[in-house]
């Protein structure tokens, strides 16, 4: 076991399978993860997954990570970063000189460790970028963000030394609010059936992993709030229009793309569209609609079978000819005409079912006509 004296230089880089098992044990040491209610084989394969993409591994030479032989903060080496102590790296722009930000004139910054806070006014890209640079006088922002370029050069990060800009695709993660911003245009998000937003107050969250978390709801909802005061008209936009949608659409994309799907029917044969983007199913109404359909079955299977007994009886009628019974024989064909008549009733009654269910103005239509996913 290394001391406070080792030399961190002479310290060799463990192996992946030594470095997982350290990052394991360090786990069970200091933080006190792993549970009797966590399968441990969870744990070994998130300490892989954390050798894999370099957080417990090597790097230019250098150990990242928890080394095994490390066991308190008062045997660190000097700016390793470990137990949070200061890291001097390349990789963090603002933390050696190498690579740095372009800073506007009107953005105030508080920066630490790749961790960044801007306040300025719209700006996506560079200095020429966002309302910002057109002057606009309320299009104030606020950028949070950590891991800037975190994945240009395939995750190397930017080249030293350099001067960067924001980054919305390359930055690691990031919460953006803006009183002014084309947010789906700084994105690149797919269109949906909604418009793009422009020129409209927005909130943007990117990461690998969003989560969000209500302990005992969560709600996504859209429109102006309920029961303000101080608007004839309701609450407006940020810039005082008229919120013109009733229910302003949710869309749910997978993918970041909605593209419609050619398909080929073979019974009956032909091509139909089918859209990417369709409304999201309503339990109840579906219930409904299939218990209603199942109904409208029932009926039908009895009508058919009405009729089914009255050709049979009809037929060994017929089948006596000698002494043909007329008042059976006429008894069958009412049976028949009546049957004709419940089913030109189930084909009204279908007709119904399909307007109240299968229409986006019917009152129990099964799909949301708010709600879209692809």
């Amino acid at each position: 076991m290394g001391t406070g004296n080792d030399d961190p230089q002479k310290l060799k880089g463990p192996s992946n399978a030594e470095q997982a098992s350290a990052a394991v044990e360090y786990i069970k040491e200091t933080q006190g993860a792993i549970t009797a209610t966590q399968d441990p084989d969870t744990a070994a394969e998130i300490a892989e997954e954390r050798a894999r993409v370099g957080v417990v591994g090597s790097a230019g030479g250098q150990a990242r990570g928890i080394d095994p032989r490390i066991k308190d903060a008062q045997s660190l080496p000097p700016k390793s970063g470990l137990y949070h102590t200061i890291l001097k790296s390349d990789n963090i722009v603002g933390s050696t000189g190498g690579v740095n930000y372009v800073k506007a004139q009107n953005e105030k910054i508080m920066t630490s460790m790749g961790a960044w806070i801007v306040l300025g006014t719209d700006r996506p890209d560079s200095l020429a970028s966002g309302y910002g640079a057109w002057g606009a006088d309320k299009a104030a922002s606020i950028d949070l963000v950590v891991g800037r370029h975190a994945s240009a050069r395939e995750g190397k990060g930017p080249k030293v030394p350099s001067w960067i800009n924001n980054d919305f695709a390359a930055d690691a993660a990031r919460i953006y609010i803006s009183q002014l911003a084309d947010i789906d245009h700084y994105f690149g998000l797919a269109r949906g059936v909604s418009p793009q937003a422009i020129a409209r107050s927005a909130v943007a969250v990117k990461a690998d992993a969003v989560r969000i978390i209500g302990r005992e709801s969560v709600k996504i909802v859209t429109g102006p709030s309920q029961g303000v005061e101080g608007w004839t008209a309701g609450e407006p936009t940020s810039h005082g229009g008229k919120i013109v949608q009733p229910a302003p659409a949710i869309e749910f994309i997978a993918g970041n793309k909605v593209t419609n799907r050619k398909m080929k029917r073979l019974d009956p044969p032909r091509t139909e569209i089918v859209p990417g983007l369709q409304g999201v199913a309503l339990g109840y109404n579906s219930r409904d609609a299939f218990r209603e359909l199942g109904a409208l079955l029932d009926k039908t299977m009895g009508v058919c079978n009405n009729l089914a007994e009255a050709l049979e009886q009809l037929g060994g009628t017929v089948g006596s000819l000698p002494g043909l019974s007329i008042p059976a024989a006429v008894v069958n064909l009412k049976s028949m005409i009546q049957g004709n008549l419940s089913i030109y009733n189930l084909r009204g009654e279908l007709n119904i079912w399909e307007y109240n269910h299968l229409s986006p103005f019917g009152y129990k239509c099964i799909w949301s006509r708010n709600v879209k996913t692809n």
